[in-house]
């Protein structure tokens, strides 16, 4: 694992994959003279769109502002759609990159919060996978699945894959990120919208904000007691492409924490009459199918619980729900096939008291 514990970084280490299971908020806004009055924020943002809610005496018109402000600068760190984003700008060097002390810490950070999250889930996440993911026609090379499966590239790719080929070292000049091998590329994808979410968290919070809703893309991190005085009711998408996308199987409250859902059954390319998943294994290079259909992880942050997922859908069940017993804080609720082919649902202890 990369050695950081000298390195200090923003402190936000509270998800730009394609998130099949979403989760859908219930918490209207409106006003009336025995509640509380709330306002939302909309826009779009890392290839999705943010929606925020929040109790305020009056609406603020430079909160979307700044929100938009600080999304754009998360981008510029982290999406590799952007050429001269940070994260492309590693991806195309042969060594590495320096970072420059002037900008942002967000992409130090989702490297701190990868290395976590590599070592929790024993390497079944793996942000490494980015050439894996533009093989397979999910990254920002194109959308386009390879016309027949061929192994031997499939084998070739994973020479590139693998945490242990990062490093990160402290240098006079700043904190230099490096790469073992020329074509090591990092995919922040399954992080990036989750710490996107925790930096506008931080926002909110540091502008006197307690009590919200924020969501980019399905992952979601709440605060406070929601509109009723009871927390902020969440819903998990059901499991099934033929179901509507709106169609839910399960609603949770929370009044505090973030989650995190990911899935594969909607997010799916067909390669020799194959339905290939967006979830790549790590250790063969192929899209993982497994039993486990849908995993909603909580935990203190966003980032970290979007990371799990990703990890957790590619483990699958029961060993995800072993992993995430294993880890302090963390508690995840799950919809899996059972070995009688019947669907099921499960959650850890502590996820007990959030279900509706």
């Amino acid at each position: 694992m990369i050695n950081h514990t000298s390195l200090k970084t923003s402190g936000l280490f509270f998800g730009l994959i394609f998130i099949l299971a979403s989760i859908v908020f219930f918490q209207a806004c409106s006003e009336g003279a025995d509640e509380p009055v709330f306002f939302q924020l909309t826009g779009p943002t890392m290839g999705t769109s943010y929606s925020i809610v929040y109790e305020g005496m009056e609406e603020k018109p430079e909160l979307q502002t700044g929100v938009d402000s600080l999304l754009e600068v998360v981008n510029q760190e982290l999406s590799t759609w952007i050429p001269d984003a940070t994260i492309s700008r590693f991806n195309q060097s042969e060594k590495g990159i320096l970072l420059d002390a002037e900008l942002p810490p967000y992409f130090l950070d989702n490297i701190i919060i990868s290395d976590n999250c590599v070592e929790w889930t024993e390497g079944w996440f793996d942000p490494t996978v980015m050439p894996l993911v533009n093989y397979w026609g999910f990254g920002f090379t194109g959308r386009e699945a390879p016309e027949e499966l061929d192994s031997a590239i499939v084998d070739s790719l994973l020479n590139y894959v693998g945490w242990e080929k990062i490093f990160i070292e402290e240098q006079d000049a700043g904190v230099f990120v490096g790469k073992k091998k020329a074509g090591v590329q990092l995919d922040f994808s399954a992080v990036a919208k989750g710490y996107g979410v925790d930096v506008l968290a931080d926002f909110f919070e540091k502008k006197g904000i307690s009590n919200y809703l924020i969501d980019i893309g399905g992952e979601v991190c709440v605060n406070g007691k929601g509109r009723h005085g009871n927390g902020w009711v969440l819903g998990v998408n059901t499991p099934d492409p033929t179901a509507p996308a709106n169609e839910i199987t399960m609603r949770f409250t929370f009044q505090s924490g973030c989650v995190a859902t990911s899935g594969n059954y909607r997010n799916f390319r067909e390669v020799e009459g194959q339905i290939i998943g967006h979830t790549l294994n790590p250790r063969t290079g192929f899209p993982e199918i497994n039993r486990l259909l849908s995993v909603t992880i909580w935990y203190d942050d966003s980032a970290h619980a979007d990371a799990l997922a990703t990890g957790a859908l590619a483990m699958g069940y029961p060993a995800a729900k072993n992993m995430v017993k294993s880890i302090d804080g963390a508690e995840a609720f799950f919809i899996f096939i059972n070995v009688d082919g019947e669907t099921e649902k499960s959650w850890t202890a502590g996820f007990e008291g959030f279900l509706n």
